[in-house]
């Protein structure tokens, strides 16, 4: 524009010049008045004031203030070429008339272009205005469909989730009664609707465990455990896990190694929660005792089955355990006295739960080690026969209580017991199919080695 605006004013000196100098060869004696001066003065002013007008409408149009920086410039050139011709205007004549209406008309034009370019740029701007409501239509809309996308799955997930649950409580219910296939059938039903929930994987973990099989309980306890890593139930029911995995391994670095890996995650969890139960109702304490008593640790053992029996006083668990442990330290006298209050707690649970198949074995053990033989054969058939069909497990720590029981108070002292054993063993072997010895009777190293507790429920 700036090099449009200066060809223009040099045709217009050209052009003013040709035709001043014709003028002047006619009237070269005409002076100039002062009121050709103010004549001269006023069309410039009027020239002015035009492209002034025409600077104003360009600016208002402009959206950038480099354009209208730009218009100013241009126009400041223009006002200053015609400050220049006004002195050269001064001399001449009244000719000079001649050429105002020329620069009020490229003045015009000037803004005219202006004006024009600014109504291009305007357009410019409404169409990219336009085009990125379009786009922010779009991304409304997608954005509402994402919305609604994201509802209809939440509404989903709910459901699924609140099934998942329902689910959950099912497999509690079969698992008390005893059912433990049909129990991790259904949580298995549960984790195919949400396999997030860390309950429903520890819930898998316990049951298995139970079963004796560890290899799965310890995948689905330690995906319980990245789910929710302060889920203690989990670390605690790991820790027996490992304690089990311990008891089935011969004595040496290995079996250290994996006890000393139940022992961490047993402390871990009651460190937190002292009072920490596992699905049985029973303290967690009561499985760590069973763990420093198969390390002959007796009196660690005792302090833990202490802890258990205060975090559960009405349960017979931790004191069937404690009264062994005060015949291995040869305090007999505390042992049967001990036995005198499990049988009354054993037989308080079975009257509230007639299926309490570890009470009935705390029972057995407790009237076995007083001399009770007629009292114990009026439970021994129907504490067998609630035993978990699934978990071979259950019979066999009464028949390792029961040898513990001999060993602690004398082979000649208890001949008595030889005939439960080996009923409980024929039982044992019709139901599992096992080959356990009848009425085997292992030294006191062996009892220190047994695979598990009486009453051992998680121990």
């Amino acid at each position: 524009m700036r090099k449009l605006t200066i060809i223009g004013l040099v045709c217009l000196v050209i052009f003013t010049t040709t035709v001043i100098g014709a003028i002047a060869q006619d009237d070269a004696d005409e002076p100039v008045t002062d009121d050709t001066t103010t004549q001269i003065q006023d069309l410039i002013n009027t020239a002015i004031d035009a492209a002034q007008r025409a600077e104003a409408a360009a600016d208002a149009a402009a959206e950038s203030q480099a354009v209208a920086e730009t218009a100013i410039d241009q126009a400041n050139d223009a006002l200053g070429h015609a400050n220049d011709l006004f002195g050269l205007f001064e001399a001449m004549s009244g000719a000079v008339g001649l050429v105002i209406p020329f620069i009020a008309i490229f003045a015009g034009l000037v803004g005219f272009r202006r004006l024009e370019n600014a109504n291009t740029e305007l357009r410019q701007a409404r169409e990219k205005f336009e085009k990125d409501m379009e786009e922010r239509a779009r991304e409304i809309d997608k954005l509402q469909s994402d919305l609604k996308e994201t509802a209809r799955q939440q509404r989903e997930d709910s459901a699924r989730a609140s099934l998942a649950l329902a689910l959950l409580q099912l497999g509690e219910r079969q698992y008390k009664a005893q059912d433990m296939q049909g129990a991790l059938d259904t949580y298995d039903r549960a984790l195919d609707l949400d396999d997030r929930n860390p309950i429903t994987h520890y819930r898998m973990g316990y049951v298995y465990v139970h079963t004796d099989r560890f290899d799965e309980a310890e995948k689905h306890l330690s995906r319980s455990l990245e789910l929710d890593p302060s889920f203690m139930p989990a670390v605690a029911t790991r820790a027996y896990v490992y304690r089990r995995m311990g008891d089935n391994m011969d004595p040496g670095v290995e079996r250290d190694m994996v006890y000393n890996r139940a022992e961490e995650n047993f402390l871990r969890a009651l460190k937190i929660f002292p009072k920490l139960i596992d699905e049985d109702g029973e303290s967690w304490w009561g499985s760590l005792g069973g763990l420093y008593r198969r390390r002959g640790q007796v009196d660690q053992a005792i302090y833990a089955y202490e802890q258990c029996a205060a975090a559960v006083p009405r349960s017979s668990y931790a004191y069937s355990n404690l009264a062994l442990l005060y015949g291995q330290k040869q305090e007999i006298e505390k042992m049967i006295s001990t036995y005198g209050q499990v049988e009354k707690l054993a037989y308080g649970e079975i009257q509230a739960d007639v299926d309490n198949y570890w009470a009935y074995a705390d029972l057995i053990a407790a009237r076995l080690a007083q001399g009770k033989v007629e009292e114990t054969m009026e439970v021994l058939d129907t504490a067998l026969n609630v035993a978990p069909v699934d978990s071979p497990y259950t019979i066999s720590t009464l028949v390792d209580t029961l040898n513990r029981l001999r060993n602690t108070l004398g082979h000649e002292e208890t001949e008595y017991i030889i005939p439960i054993l080996d009923h409980i063993q024929a039982f044992q072997a019709k139901r599992y199919g096992t080959n356990a010895q009848q009425g085997s009777m292992p030294d006191a190293d062996e009892v220190l080695e047994s695979d598990t507790d009486d009453n051992d429920e998680v121990s």
